[in-house]
């Protein structure tokens, strides 16, 4: 999806602004001929959550489970959330909505695995939905491996109920005008206590580099970042552990 959504950027820039141009760690920096050139190279990082160690919350704002029909009005949320985060950061206004409802819909419909529907909820204030957390399955194995990240085959239609795999934190937003309002964390802690009484004790999840603010909120939740499925380290001791 990202490529989809990050397209190549170029700026009419001097030797000198190039050097003070701020930098997004999902793209590549060039110059050349008095021109810039931002490549999209996104690189996502993978983190865990043992979920037994989530606190009960007092739910800040009204938080509720997930209807069908609330995915129409998420999509204005989200485009305003991601309206400077890449992958969506450099899209237009009106670009920006179709993809967040390309994003949604993707996970409405089992793209990202099945949902768990019983452990997504959604947060509203004065009746307006203002965040959601949207929690799908993936398969359960080394969630430091590529594969871990997407079913090889349709899964079984009763995979939740049945435990085949690991549940994985799709997407959580809230709305700018109510961020800091531990509203995030209220729908943490929602979908924690029902993903265990579902009989799972992980949450798995995902975060771009450069997103820094989603990177403090996961340290701030106790999420354990986990290896880079492409780091040199991992793939250094899967070798020795085959020769030893």
């Amino acid at each position: 999806m990202c490529d989809d959504w990050m397209p190549l950027i170029t700026l009419p820039l001097t030797h000198e602004q190039f050097h003070q141009l701020p930098r997004n760690a999902a793209y590549r920096y060039e110059f050349l001929e008095n021109q810039c050139f931002l490549s999209p190279r996104p690189k996502h990082y993978h983190a865990l959550l043992d979920l037994r160690s989530v606190p009960p919350s007092d739910h800040a704002g009204h938080v509720r489970t997930l209807l069908e029909d609330d995915f129409a009005g998420l999509v204005r949320v989200f485009s305003n959330v991601f309206r400077t985060i890449q992958p969506y950061g450099s899209l237009d206004d009106v670009t920006r909505v179709q993809a967040s409802h390309q994003a949604l819909e993707r996970t409405r419909s089992g793209g990202d695995g099945p949902l768990i529907a019983s452990a997504s909820f959604v947060a509203s204030q004065d009746k307006e939905l203002v965040g959601a957390i949207l929690i799908t399955l993936l398969p359960l194995g080394d969630p430091c491996d590529w594969d871990s990240y997407h079913w090889k085959e349709q899964p079984p239609a009763d995979s939740i109920t049945r435990r085949l795999g690991r549940p994985h934190l799709t997407w959580i937003f809230v709305s700018p005008i109510t961020a800091g309002q531990g509203i995030g964390t209220s729908l943490l802690s929602a979908a924690a206590r029902e993903l265990q009484a579902l009989g799972y004790t992980e949450l798995l999840s995902t975060f771009m580099l450069g997103n820094d603010s989603s990177m403090l909120w996961h340290w701030r939740n106790g999420f354990r970042l986990l290896a880079h499925p492409g780091s040199h380290r991992l793939m250094r001791d899967r070798l020795q552990a085959r020769q030893s």
